[in-house]
């Protein structure tokens, strides 16, 4: 992939250079990495003294998709929780049990404990 970098920010990039481009004699070569590759990734490059610069492999960046996950988690849990609610609600008006005959309110009471303790933990 080819690149150039004007005030510190992506200008322009493609695969190939190209007449159409404003600065094709500025542009750099992003070794190894194709254009679509690049896209799907961009959070994993960074302008560094005029250059893309790979920073999948800091701490930082680490860092950062690990907060994403957990973020993700965390989003997932509530919903979980809010649909689990929903049915709590239904098991306490009509009742019932299960294939187990354990009732619907106690299976779904113990589903929503184990989400609760892993949300604080994640909290």
């Amino acid at each position: 992939m080819f690149y150039v970098i004007k005030n510190n920010s992506l200008y322009e990039y493609g695969d190939n250079l190209s007449r159409a481009w404003e600065y094709p004699s500025e542009a750099k070569e992003l070794a190894g990495v194709d254009v679509i590759t690049f896209e799907e990734n961009r959070d994993k490059y960074t302008i560094s003294n005029g250059s893309l610069v790979d920073i999948s492999n800091t701490e930082t960046y680490l860092n950062s998709v690990a907060q994403k996950a957990k973020e993700n988690r965390i989003a997932e849990i509530k919903t979980e929780l809010n649909a689990l609610d929903l049915k709590c609600i239904r098991a306490l008006r009509e009742g019932g049990n299960d294939e187990d005959g354990v009732p619907y309110i106690e299976k779904f009471q113990a589903e929503i404990s184990e989400l609760r303790a892993e949300l604080s933990s994640l909290q």
